[in-house]
């Protein structure tokens, strides 16, 4: 699992991550289920009032990652929650500065105390994945930084990503 806050470059990264690793990994992001519009089965699940369904749309999307895991091949899921709300698998931070996530969420139109809302959800994921790789390098950097921490997790190596691609 690779978690992030709006606006870290979840989906900006998920081409990158597929064409590096074609057909050894399952790479899907969250919001993939999704119509344009920010909605499933006719709900916006960005509304406050779509919280009772987010425990059936994150086991939903538990059962889709172990029905592709049975086949012997990875899956790689990006989603904006929390360890406690997907409680299965490893997990990876893909973090950027919070002055860049205001900037990227800004040109999407979002209001401020949006904005601010997600920044605070950056705060909150940096507590329980503290393991991260940057997002504010260009998207295949990004995606490599990630592949690497899956070969690391995959062969019991500890990598210290965020320092790597400091540089």
């Amino acid at each position: 699992m690779v978690t992030g806050a709006p606006g870290s470059g979840k989906s900006t990264v998920v081409p990158e991550l597929v064409r590096l690793s074609p057909g050894n990994l399952v790479v899907m992001d969250m919001d993939e289920l999704l119509d344009d519009d920010g909605r499933l089965l006719g709900i916006s699940i960005a509304s406050p009032t779509a919280a009772p369904i987010w425990p059936a749309y994150n086991a939903l999307w538990l059962r889709i990652t172990e029905l592709i895991r049975r086949s012997g091949i990875p899956v790689l899921l990006l989603t904006p929650a929390l360890p406690t709300e997907l409680p299965e698998g490893r997990w990876l931070h893909l973090d950027c500065p919070d002055a860049i996530r205001r900037k990227r969420l800004a040109a999407r139109g979002w209001p401020s105390v949006q904005i601010e809302e997600a920044v605070a959800d950056a705060a909150e994921l940096r507590k329980y994945v503290p393991r991260s790789v940057r997002s504010d390098v260009n998207p295949e950097s990004c995606a490599k930084g990630i592949l690497d921490w899956i070969r690391g997790e995959r062969f019991g190596k500890t990598l210290s990503l965020w320092g790597r691609l400091r540089s």
